[in-house]
């Protein structure tokens, strides 16, 4: 394997520009004397470059990545084919090239201690001096050195563990008490004598990270988390880890309290600063007073070092590139010291940009930059709710958005979005580019779309009164296995209901959506209350409008459906039953001062059926369909002939009795026709048409909702 390309050089300036201590400290020392402990005096080199006052500097290249940063040094690993070179780079001006014989290495945060790991065998390494190594041999997996402790999770039990050495040789192994359930995510490398973990939750929207105190080998806290972008950083007084949103949140660990701060920010200096990444800028602030010092042009890596200092890998504001070790000088002010040189990183440049203005689903942001491994991620901001989604993608020059919000099911919502693109350099070192734009997403009109998100919703009552909207996508997501059944699914992602009405809507003893009646921006629903009024809410976009007055006289009815146009003028009707089994037709005028014509009757004998919906054309016929269960749980098919009548009944199944309510479900993504939505007290299923009068439906894709008396009360 080789590089795709040759790569680009950059003309540095011919001086390096060092802080005075480091100037007159540094100076030359040979590879024998930089030996780490058990690696042998001849087989490290010190790769130095001549600063300006006559001492000398390790060079890196700028594909070496901080993995690690002690008192005397730091860890750099070189990721690419056919290096993949581990060295431990020191503060008195050398550095040592750690054994290539296929050990994968790790660093202990905010420590001199390295481990490289082969197989089953860990070799733990104490770089500030010599000595042999502690070889520790244990079957499980290395996620993380703290200190000199291994911390292992035994993938069998999924159980973690805390590995080391006495100083007799005898091997400790410490099983870790106190874990909430939850799978084990990322062990984050934090300081010595603290672990953090990250657990599942099952809600991809939500995370707990857990506290483990190294000593006792036991959970010292959890905390709830929204959905962090990545690892927390752990200091004796604080939680941090950066949010999806741009910021970072802060917990102080002894109190519990938490502030959200905007950027990708770094505790450091005993947390009384932070180094931030904020709308392409990186600053170094004071967290009592706000004031700032700007040391550096860009900073691809920031590891937290002891005592809170820092390690950075950038470019300064004098163009130097490097690594550099922050920390605070005699005035109490940030002072950057130069301890390895870079001299290979690469500029670059956005040549064009090319963002859509307006999409209806997939999206791409494309470009042409110089730098062809550049990292690019783009978040996206609905504009009415501050919603927002990032997508990332790694040496591409374009990325990609799904057309999702709020997780990976949740069609996103119409409207104006602002985004942000932001473009890193490959090697970490150069300066980011970002650029910021509008467009609008402009879904066309779903049948039940009660959210503005092009996508059918599932109008829910709850137990006290609320009613909610899920989106089919969302509940479709939940479960795609079709080996499960619908008594024992388990859901693979939670929806998240948006929230139509707060309470009052038990009230009304029969609900429909009878579609768009009276011309507004979405489809409407109608409620028949205890007195026999029927009351009209419109919908518009993601709320509705307060309820009007239809009439009264509705309780001879015992069933009200709708959801379909039966009629072809465009608009959704409702039918009803009376409970002497006489089936009629309210065509919609769109007026919502009188939204029904006069009824008519279509035909009589429909008290042989206990469930109706009309979720609209299901097989290919002319007009809206509707769907009748008898008694027996034999479902049957009614084509409606475009004129508000339908053909004799055929017969679609039997077993239909497990469910109580069938919903319209949404149009079909490969036929032109509807799906529906089934659902009972033992579990549901989602229906797909096949645009066929003899099979309507495909093969149920069972999920895991049932309802109940409080959460899924009733469905239209």
């Amino acid at each position: 394997m080789s590089r795709a390309r040759a790569r680009n050089r950059r003309v540095r300036p011919s001086r390096l520009r060092l802080t005075t201590a480091l100037a007159v400290t540094l100076a030359a020392t040979t590879a024998a004397t930089v030996a780490g402990p058990g690696i042998a005096a001849a087989a490290p080199t010190a790769v130095t470059k001549e600063t300006a006052a006559g001492a000398t500097l390790p060079v890196l290249d700028a594909e070496n990545r901080a993995h690690s940063v002690g008192a005397t040094g730091f860890l750099a690993i070189h990721n690419l084919y056919p290096v993949y070179a581990a060295t431990w780079t020191r503060y008195d001006g050398t550095s040592v090239r750690l054994p290539d014989d296929g050990s994968r290495y790790s660093g202990a945060a905010e420590s001199d201690i390295v481990v490289g790991s082969k197989g089953t065998v860990h070799t733990v390494r104490d770089m500030t001096a010599g000595g042999d190594p502690v070889v520790i041999d244990s079957p499980y997996e290395l996620r993380a050195v703290n200190g000199s402790t291994l911390v292992m999770v035994d993938e069998a039990t999924d159980t973690l563990h805390l590995v080391s050495r006495e100083p007799g040789g005898r091997t400790v192994d410490r099983k870790v008490t106190g874990l909430p359930s939850g799978g084990l995510g990322e062990v984050s490398a934090t300081a010595p004598g603290t672990i953090a973990i990250r657990l599942g939750t099952g809600d991809a929207s939500t995370a707990r990270f857990v506290v483990i105190d190294v000593a006792t080998a036991a959970v010292s806290r959890v905390y709830d988390t929204g959905s962090p972008l990545d690892q927390p950083q752990v200091t004796p007084d604080h939680l941090a880890w950066k949010t999806y949103d741009s910021g970072t949140r802060i917990v102080d660990r002894d109190t519990g309290a938490s502030e959200t701060v905007p950027g990708r920010a770094t505790l450091a200096f005993g947390d009384d600063w932070l180094a931030v990444h904020d709308a392409g800028r990186f600053t170094l602030r004071s967290r009592k007073d706000g004031h700032t010092a700007e040391l550096f042009h860009s900073a691809g890596q920031v590891v937290p070092g002891p005592d809170g200092t820092l390690l950075i890998g950038g470019i300064s504001t004098a163009g130097d590139w490097g690594f550099f070790r922050v920390a605070l000088g005699a005035d109490g002010e940030p002072e950057a010291t130069m301890v390895a040189d870079v001299p290979d990183g690469r500029e670059q440049t956005l040549r064009s940009l090319s963002v859509p203005s307006r999409t209806s689903g997939y999206t791409r942001f494309s470009w042409d930059i110089t730098d062809e491994e550049a990292i690019a991620s783009i978040k996206l901001t609905h504009t009415a709710t501050g919603l927002t989604t990032t997508i990332h993608n790694e040496y591409q020059p374009f990325v990609t958005w799904d057309g999702t919000l709020r997780g990976r099911y949740f069609s996103a919502y119409n409207g104006t979005y602002t985004w942000r693109l932001r473009i890193a350099s490959g090697d970490g070192f150069g300066p980011s580019i970002e650029r910021t734009g509008t467009l609008t997403m402009a879904r066309p009109p779903e049948p039940h779309d009660f959210t503005d998100n092009g996508d059918a919703d599932a109008l829910v009552r709850d137990g006290s009164g609320r009613l909610t909207a899920y989106g089919m996508h969302e509940l479709r997501g939940m479960r795609t296995d079709l080996e499960c059944y619908e008594t024992d699914c388990q859901p693979l992602s939670e929806p998240t209901p948006e929230l139509l009405g707060t309470g009052g809507w038990n009230t009304y003893t029969l609900l429909a959506s009878p579609g768009n009646l009276a011309g507004g921006a979405a489809d409407d629903i109608v409620g028949r209350d205890r007195d026999g009024v029927l009351w009209l809410y419109q919908s518009e976009k993601q709320k509705l409008l307060p309820r009007t007055k239809i009439g009264g006289g509705w309780q001879i009815y015992n069933k009200i459906v709708g959801g379909s146009d039966l009629n072809g003028d465009g608009r959704g009707d409702l039918l009803a039953t009376d409970t002497s089994g006489v089936l009629w037709f309210y065509a919609s005028t769109g007026d919502a001062k009188a939204p029904f014509k006069a009824r008519k009757k279509i035909g009589s004998g429909w008290q042989q059926y206990n469930l109706l919906t009309a979720p609209g054309n299901i097989a290919g016929a002319t007009g809206g369909d509707l769907l009748a269960r008898d008694t027996n749980g034999v479902l049957w098919l009614y084509l409606g002939k475009g004129d508000g009548t339908f053909t004799a009944r055929r017969q679609i199944g039997a077993g239909w009795q497990k469910y109580t309510h069938i919903i319209p479900a949404g149009t079909n993504p490969w036929h032109p026709v509807n799906d529906i939505y089934a659902i009972g007290p033992t579990g549901s299923a989602y229906y797909y048409g096949r645009n066929s009068t003899t099979r309507p439906f495909d093969r149920a894709v069972p999920l895991p909702v049932r309802t109940d008396s409080t959460t899924y009360k009733s469905f239209f």
